[in-house]
């Protein structure tokens, strides 16, 4: 497993959701380049010389969101990051560059802080998803969901809630946003899915703690989302893009826990990746 309070579903109760609507699955590479990528040029354009775009450099950092945990294989084990991550998805579209990718699972703030310090110079954007792991994702994962203990989930999940909403917390997501401005003029924060499908009663039938996880994880994105606001940088909330495809919805695009794959349980698939991607891409535009 990895981190982040990060949980996704589909809920008939109203959320601090920000409405960028429902992001359609994705069949193929090629459908998510086209996505991506967006329109082609005119018909003409075929029979002039083709030279190379200009391309943003691009970077990312941050925890198993970023990192692309969840969609194997992967390339670099030790840091679960998939060659299907968003950060990788992006540079189907050739004006983006993967300059720099060291985003890695397990990655809390000072990590991710670390993470920043070592990207080069000249990058003209980066991407930013962290905050998950301080607020006790593992923990609440293991306790609510592995290996569910009654006396212990509530807790993690409520101290969780609180975290992030803390001055320590906001002071340390402050910190990782101005080192990225002091290395790209672009910096973009991600948020996290909600994890659950919840029906219409607002619950998801096999695990008994979704609904609570799905509201801390609200929790988790606005807090997030002041803090870029503050920064004056922009914000990337996936849990429109993610809605109906929740743990127990018919078309999951988040992993549930396997035994035999632990770490990729609770994290995006790599139809989730692709929602990424597509919400992402915007912010990136030249």
């Amino acid at each position: 497993m990895a981190e982040s309070t990060a949980v996704a579903a589909e809920s008939d109760r109203p959320r601090s959701r920000r409405g960028r609507g429902l992001a359609v699955a994705i069949a193929g590479l090629g459908l998510i380049a086209a996505a991506i990528a967006g329109p082609a040029g005119p018909a003409s354009a075929a029979a002039t010389k083709w030279t190379p775009p200009q391309q943003l450099q691009y970077a990312a950092v941050g925890d198993s969101f970023a990192a692309g945990t969840g969609a194997r294989p992967y390339a670099d084990k030790a840091c679960s990051r998939s060659a299907l991550a968003y950060p990788k998805l992006l540079t189907l579209d050739l004006r983006i560059k993967l300059a720099a990718f060291p985003a890695c699972s397990g990655a809390d703030i000072p990590a991710t802080l670390a993470q920043v310090n070592t990207l080069p110079s000249g990058l003209g954007a980066i991407s930013v998803g962290v905050g998950g792991q301080d607020v006790g994702f593992v923990a609440v994962m293991y306790s609510c969901f592995v290996v569910p203990d009654p006396a212990v989930c509530p807790a993690l999940i409520a101290a969780g809630a609180a975290g992030a909403q803390t001055p320590e917390f906001a002071a340390g997501i402050d910190a990782v946003i101005l080192a990225a401005k002091a290395k790209a003029p672009k910096v973009v924060l991600t948020g996290y899915p909600l994890l659950f499908h919840e029906n219409g009663a607002g619950v998801n039938p096999k695990y008994q703690y979704a609904d609570e996880v799905n509201d801390a994880t609200v929790i988790l994105n606005d807090a997030l989302e002041a803090r870029a606001l503050a920064n004056g940088i922009v914000f990337v909330d996936v849990e429109d893009d993610f809605a109906g495809h929740g743990i127990g919805s018919s078309r999951p695009w988040i992993n549930d826990f396997f035994a035999l794959l632990p770490t990729d349980g609770f994290h995006p698939n790599a139809f989730g990746y692709a929602a990424y991607a597509k919400a992402v891409r915007p912010s990136l535009a030249p």
